[in-house]
């Protein structure tokens, strides 16, 4: 609906979405976004590297460079992002399906960033609570997998028989407390 449709319901439309605690949401929203694009880009671009290193010396990490190339980098030379999840979906951590919703994750998470605005006043524009439900499905995914890795390589040897889906990663708690926090203050 355009507001040349209907002038009064227009003004009620923009008058609520002024509101400050609609303001509080929509930027909190926004924050809790950006928070799981940049957790699930690490998990994504930053872990799929760091399995390839192969140690250190007095000049730094050493990587099989060789391997990374050959394993994951040829699934598109030109997109390290798009190459290391074709990557992830080779190894069944994530569908391809959802590696390609991650498409239009970054798309909304472009949008929140850099048109905030848009969303903060205009009754047309509101964040993509679908999207962010997809990015936290798929960030656990993969979470799930490097848990699983770090199982296969005995971390958790101490713990006995370990049931992947019990295990929280540290920083999927830490998102849970935002997202509580967030939840509490739409209450308010």
């Amino acid at each position: 609906m355009s507001h040349a449709d209907d002038l009064d319901e227009y003004k009620q439309r923009f008058e609520d979405k002024l509101q400050p605690h609609r303001i509080r949401a929509t930027l909190s929203f926004a924050g809790l976004y950006q928070i799981t694009h940049e957790m699930l880009k690490q998990s994504v671009l930053g872990e799929v590297r760091q399995f390839y290193c192969r140690g250190f010396d007095e000049t730094g990490w050493l990587f099989d460079e060789e391997g990374y190339q050959r394993q994951v980098l040829v699934h598109s030379p030109k997109n390290r992002f798009r190459a290391s999840l074709l990557w992830l979906v080779g190894l069944e951590a994530i569908t391809l399906a959802q590696a390609d919703r991650l498409d239009d994750i970054y798309a909304h998470r472009h949008e929140l960033s850099h048109e905030l605005i848009k969303y903060v006043i205009d009754p047309e524009f509101e964040p993509n609570v679908d999207l962010f439900t997809d990015a936290l499905a798929i960030l656990k995914a993969i979470r799930r997998f490097w848990t699983g890795i770090e199982k296969d390589i005995g971390s958790f040897e101490d713990f006995g028989d370990v049931d992947l889906d019990e295990v929280a990663p540290l920083s999927l708690v830490v998102l849970q407390q935002c997202i509580d926090a967030y939840v509490a203050g739409l209450a308010d």
